[in-house]
């Protein structure tokens, strides 16, 4: 099963796909809603993990199309134009969680496995 990135800066999804592969999730980049939502149509989606500002929608409207499809996907938001009425209106809509770029990317991994029901091995 797989991640879906959906940023429109080639660099992010890129270092984000990094961060998510060397964590052991296969991942899936689109740089636009339209491209997520093929992709999603095409690929069994885990969760998804969704930049507010993207080129041909939002977040938001992105999210809503997602969980038509899948109405328990668990899903990320990341924005590099945040505001507290942002993260409200993120979590009231049904967001997993909600991260200001630049973010700590254990802190993401944590809250991804977190809404995944992902469990750390205890040793």
């Amino acid at each position: 099963m797989i991640v879906l990135i959906v940023d429109d800066q080639e660099n992010m999804c890129w270092i984000l796909s990094k961060i998510l592969s060397d964590a052991g999730f296969s991942v899936k980049t689109a740089n636009t809603a339209k491209e997520a939502i093929s992709i999603a149509n095409e690929n069994k989606i885990l969760a998804a993990i969704i930049d507010y500002r993207l080129p041909d929608s939002n977040g938001f409207d992105l999210f809503l199309n997602l969980r038509k499809q899948n109405e328990n996907l668990p899903c990320l938001l990341i924005t590099s134009y945040g505001s507290s009425k942002l993260r409200e209106e993120a979590f009231k809509l049904g967001f997993d969680a909600y991260f200001d770029k630049p973010f700590d990317n254990g802190v993401l991994i944590a809250a991804l496995k977190k809404s995944l029901n992902i469990r750390e091995p205890m040793f």
